[in-house]
């Protein structure tokens, strides 16, 4: 790793124009072997920052650093940029991140004018085979104290800024990608007038002029012809104002404060989607020069904002990165890797997992008490249940715990605590997940009564109402560790996975907290707060995920008005994007499903389909289980509902199928899903195939019958074998013939791999349900009588066909292989070869 990464200091003279004198500067130099970023810098006399971009495959400069500064900011009614010469070089460190990257630790002291005493601290986080770099920048003293302050009335920091040369005077334009728009697009399925209860993504591109212009994001992409540059920023908010004042609808039983997702109270202050632009990416064309920054726009400070030695001041981390050309497709593959492998340390959210939630077997009999049914006998059966479909992670939803602020076991359900609902689940090797409401606080408990000054209150000065009527208690505030305490308590008892819900937008003014004292305007202390919720919340499951690296925070993004839509919860866990969508809870038909599908269909491409998880049945009520079921194969890996309602050949059969899915989606995680057709079409094809590992799965789904042909390119050395489908395959090409005969049918496709065993089934009319490699013995299954070709290597002995009822064989010797013909009569047929040389 040390050699792809490398720190160096070069220490040499330069002759500076502007004063005949010799200056001793310093470079230091991050790299790996696509990129450098060299810092110049004083280290005894107060002189300017310089950064400069170089790209090493193409031995060129990336950005200019004659004119403008790397970051900007007001500092006592100052402008103070990198620029000014008024900073010296005080130190450097280095840390191995969790992920394979290297961050770097630099730090500057001001030791003149305003600044001086003023540190600011440049976090790097360079990465193996990669141009991104992730940074941020902070601010501290030892003990002298300063302002932040507006500039011209307006919030000024910018943080970073980079100038680019276009040398061949092309048309600029630059790519906005947006992935929180509330129900941008009516559904494809159904009736087409209805929304999806989802955010969608939203790509927008326009010229790039004179005037600075500024997007919101959070990511954009400048490109001419020749050249592209990548910023992201982790922050979160949704994009505008739809949905946020939707009408409540009320349901009748135990549903009807199912609309309470948001809140309720009254706010007598003007709301515009520009408040919601708290960050912005900004590009403007000056002569021939391209200039991209990060501008803080709302709340990221305080006008008189102090910085001392308890007080710090952070940006939020910023990803920038280039590649070659203006093809948004490797933009987009840049956007994967960063959100997959660069932007979080712990493993455990990036590894495919499945899991059960209980909340829709709650929901099952809306005559019954939504939390009620939560007790030891009926969690267990569950457990065995959700056992049988293989899932690994098992969460409780809302009820398992005392009351909303009270995150311990109820004590009228759960007279033992939670320690029987985890030994059952060990049984299976289950990981235990519970639910959270972090800012939700029941009026009744005690801790509600004793902290008055964290109730976040309308504009009359009364409590709003959040999720299930409840109040709200403010987060940016010393709320924020007991809230922390609590989690702790329970990853004691073993809980290893968090749904977190409701962090919604509760427009909190409250004074003296740690979001401005009671000298700012309720204004300027509400948009404080809104920029800081997202920040604590991160360093929240920060905290968390450092005190258990297996634990996995999944963020509840189901509704409008909340917060954490963004890339920022990324950093530290994943995103729950859909509890019910266009469906209704207890809907098993494939409208659901459909509904659920919509968030791969959109998002695949940008962000990885892994980092998000939601609310899917598989139940087979209306005739539609493996429709249903090969949806949560697809991506979200849930399966919610009353798994009662499953028979067991119905769980066998699905457990199964899971089972399958987890051998080939190790092999997946970095890989672009291929996408055919809108939710709804006949055919939708999503196709998820590590070609040179000849590993995937080709999932199909289709409203009315279809015969199609669909082929892939794969290494056809490193196949095993393919699943569920007739195929072939030719010259590095599978070919399926797919015939689905039936309305509303789906098939999974699995694309085994042998692992360099050399030994592959490379023809198939019939499906085959099953087949793996064991010491040079294969096995498999087929589901009907058909034929295949298997082309067995000579380097594992000559094979040998175990005798099977209505099983024939041909084997036929090549130069380096045996070509075996199987004919077999008899429908689930096991077909076994083995190896001479093994001679088992």
């Amino acid at each position: 790793m040390k050699t792809l990464n490398q720190f160096i200091f070069i220490t040499f003279s330069i002759f500076t124009f502007s004063c005949s004198s010799t200056h001793n500067h310093k470079l230091l130099v991050i790299e790996n072997e696509l990129i450098s970023k060299t810092f110049q810098f004083s280290k005894n006399t107060a002189d300017e920052i310089t950064v400069l971009l170089f790209d090493k495959v193409g031995s060129k400069k990336i950005n200019i650093t004659s004119s403008q500064s790397y970051f900007e900011f007001v500092i006592n009614n100052q402008v103070i940029s990198s620029k000014d010469k008024l900073w010296v070089f005080r130190s450097e460190n280095t840390r191995e991140m969790g992920n394979g990257g290297i961050e770097h630790i630099l730090t500057f002291e001001g030791i003149e004018g305003n600044v001086k005493g003023l540190q600011v601290i440049l976090f790097q986080q360079i990465f193996p085979s990669s141009t991104l770099i992730r940074e941020k920048l902070e601010l501290r003293t030892n003990g002298k104290s300063l302002k932040l302050n507006k500039k011209d009335n307006k919030l000024h920091f910018r943080f970073p800024i980079y100038t680019f040369k276009n040398r061949i005077n092309d048309r600029v334009e630059s790519t906005e990608i947006r992935i929180a728009s509330w129900e941008k697009n009516p559904i494809s399925f159904g009736d087409n007038k209805k929304g999806n209860h989802m955010y969608y993504p939203n790509i927008l591109t326009k010229k790039i002029t004179q005037n600075r212009s500024t997007v919101k994001g959070p990511i954009s992409i400048f490109s001419n012809s020749n050249f592209s540059w990548l910023t992201a920023y982790e922050h979160a908010s949704q994009d505008g104002l739809n949905g946020m004042f939707d009408k409540q609808k009320m349901g009748s039983g135990n549903q009807i404060n199912d609309a309470m997702q948001g809140i309720k109270g009254v706010f007598n202050f003007p709301i515009h989607d520009d408040d919601f632009k708290f960050l912005g990416i900004s590009n403007q064309l000056n002569n021939d020069n391209i200039i991209v920054s990060v501008d803080i726009l709302r709340g990221g400070y305080l006008d008189g904002e102090i910085i001392d030695k308890g007080h710090p001041y952070s940006t939020v981390w910023i990803a920038s990165g280039f590649y070659n050309g203006n093809n948004l497709e490797a933009g987009k593959a840049m956007i994967r890797n960063y959100l997959y492998n660069q932007i979080c340390e712990k493993p455990a959210s990036r590894i495919p997992e499945f899991y059960y939630n209980t909340w829709g077997m709650q929901r099952e009999n809306k005559s019954k008490p939504l939390r009620g049914i939560l007790k030891y006998e009926r969690i267990f059966k569950e457990i065995d249940n959700a056992a049988e479909l293989g899932v690994d992670i098992f969460v409780l939803d809302d009820g398992w715990n005392n009351a909303q602020g009270d995150w311990y076991p109820n004590s009228e359900r759960f007279s033992e605590g939670l320690a029987p609902i985890k030994k059952h689940l060990d049984k299976y090797d289950i990981k235990m997940g519970l639910w959270y409401s972090p800012m939700g606080i029941d009026s009744t408990t005690q801790r509600y009564k004793k902290h008055q000054e964290w109730v976040v209150k309308d504009s009359e000065g009364n409590p709003i109402m959040a999720q299930w009527n409840h109040p709200a208690f403010d987060f940016v505030s010393d709320f924020f560790n007991i809230f922390i305490d609590d989690c702790k308590n329970m990853v004691d008892q073993g809980c290893r996975f968090m749904k977190w819900d409701a962090i919604n937008t509760f427009y909190s003014s409250l004074p003296n907290l740690l979001h401005g004292s009671d000298s700012y305007s309720e204004e300027e202390i509400r948009a404080r707060y809104e920029y800081l919720l997202p920040i604590y919340v991160v360093r929240a499951m920060e905290i968390l995920t450092d005190y258990e690296p297996e634990l996995i925070i999944e963020m509840d993004l189901t509704e409008a008005r909340r917060v954490m839509v963004g890339l920022i919860s990324l950093s530290q866990g994943k995103h729950f994007w859909m509890n019910n969508g266009a469906s209704w809870y207890n809907d098993y038909t494939t409208y659901r499903t459909q509904s659920m599908r919509t968030i791969a269909n959109e998002f695949a491409g940008i962000i990885p389909l892994e980092l998000f998880t939601y609310a899917n049945y598989p139940q087979n009520i209306e005739g539609c289980m493996e429709y249903n079921v090969n949806n949560s194969l697809l991506a979200g890996h849930g399966f919610w509902g009353n798994l009662q309602l499953m028979t067991s050949d119905e769980k066998k059969w699905t457990g199964q199928q899971v089972k399958l899915s987890k051998k080939v989606l190790p092999y997946l995680v970095n890989v672009n899903p291929e996408v055919i057709g809108k939710v709804g079409d006949s055919p939708e094809i999503y196709s998820i195939v590590n070609s040179e590992e000849a590993a995937g799965q080709i999932i199909v789904f289709t409203e009315n019958p279809i015969e199609k042909s669909y082929s892939t390119e794969i290494n056809s050395t490193k196949l095993l074998a393919v699943l569920n489908q007739s195929y072939t395959v030719e010259n590095n090409q599978l070919k399926l013939n797919l015939n689905l005969n039936k309305k509303e049918s789906s098939v999974a496709v699995f694309v085994l791999p042998n692992n360099g065993a050399y030994i592959s089934i490379q023809y198939s009319t019939s499906p085959i349900l099953n087949a793996q490699l064991k010491n040079n013995k294969l096995e498999y299954l087929i589901g009907s009588p058909g034929e295949q070709i298997v082309i067995w290597n000579k380097k594992n002995g000559k094979p040998l066909i175990e005798k099977s009822q209505g099983v024939t064989y041909e084997i036929k010797e090549e130069i380096d292989v045996f070509k075996i013909k199987i004919s077999a009569s008899i429908p689930k047929t096991k077909v076994i070869i083995k190896s001479e040389i093994s001679g088992k």
